[in-house]
């Protein structure tokens, strides 16, 4: 029957195989001589073989000692070979599925994601990040967000992107407005309003796409005013500093004070995309994509 061997034997016999020297040994394992020279002893005493003998120089292999360390040095090897991959594997187990979503998606996008709280394959629960389209697009690329959810468009030869939900926009006017009375309202009807509008920097496609729009339907965009989010358009609206350009879906922001015109311009629209890197689409990435496809694709023709 083989003899019972520890590891920490076979690395103090490998690393004196090295140093020659009891004292460096020592000191490269971060333990005493003492223990070193045990385990070396234990290790010879349990196989019944010499695999070092001593000299004035400090400890040399012998003929057996040497054709040993060879295979020992293999065997440390596999050992630590094995608890890297195992290592990974467990801290792959434990990271959180990342999802991350612009504030400027679709407000059916949010109670999905919300309810995408049970483990993936690979991974050991979800995460959710708020952040622009286009950081959540350097994001994905980056892998440090697994699916991002933004607003079109969002164009890389490296991302798969599939649009899945669009919505119009409305006017959000303080409630004294002379729109106030209006049922909805066309884009042409702000042309001498102080509009407010989220940051080019934001989403700079977007925003010309936008903006180039306003501007054809004779809107003066020396009027066009930054707001770093939807809660703050609505919030300067409220305070009677001009209106704001919001999504649809923003109405579901209770804030007195205000009133929220839907838009007539069929070609003024949000659509929101759901994206990954194409070659991140296998696993537990394909299986959310193919789910939240199906899902909001329902919610899609409910709406309709």
């Amino acid at each position: 029957m083989f003899p019972h061997v520890s590891t920490e034997a076979l690395v103090c016999a490998l690393v004196l195989s090295e140093e020659g020297n009891l004292t460096r040994t020592a000191d490269r394992l971060h333990t005493s001589t003492s223990n070193v020279g045990r385990k070396v002893k234990a290790l010879q005493a349990d196989w019944g073989v010499q695999l070092f003998s001593r000299s004035l120089q400090g400890f040399e292999l012998t003929e057996e000692g040497r054709v040993s360390v060879q295979e020992i040095r293999k065997s440390v090897e596999y050992m630590q070979r094995g608890f890297d991959r195992a290592t990974f594997q467990a801290v792959q187990n434990r990271r959180p599925f990342r999802i991350g979503h612009s504030l400027y998606v679709h407000s059916k996008v949010l109670p999905f994601l919300e309810r995408q709280n049970t483990p993936h394959d690979g991974y050991s629960h979800s995460v959710l990040q708020s952040a622009t389209t286009m950081q959540l697009k350097t994001r994905v690329l980056r892998g440090e967000v697994q699916v991002g959810f933004g607003v079109m468009p969002v164009v890389d030869n490296d991302l798969y992107v599939a649009p899945v939900l669009s919505e119009g926009f409305s006017l959000c006017v303080p409630d004294t407005h002379t729109l106030k009375h209006k049922i909805r309202v066309a884009a042409h009807d702000t042309a001498n309003e102080k509009l407010y509008w989220l940051p080019r920097s934001v989403h700079p496609s977007f925003y010309n796409r936008v903006t180039g729009y306003l501007h054809g339907v004779g809107y003066d965009l020396r009027n066009l005013h930054e707001a770093r989010g939807i809660v703050e358009a609505i919030d300067f609206a409220a305070n009677r500093s001009g209106v704001a350009l919001v999504p649809q879906s923003a109405a579901r922001f209770q804030c007195p004070g205000v009133l929220f015109k839907p838009l007539t311009d069929k070609l003024l629209r949000i659509e929101t995309a759901l994206f990954v890197r194409r070659d991140q689409m296998h696993g537990a990435v394909r299986e959310f994509v193919h789910t939240a496809l199906a899902e909001l694709k329902s919610i899609k023709t409910e709406l309709q």
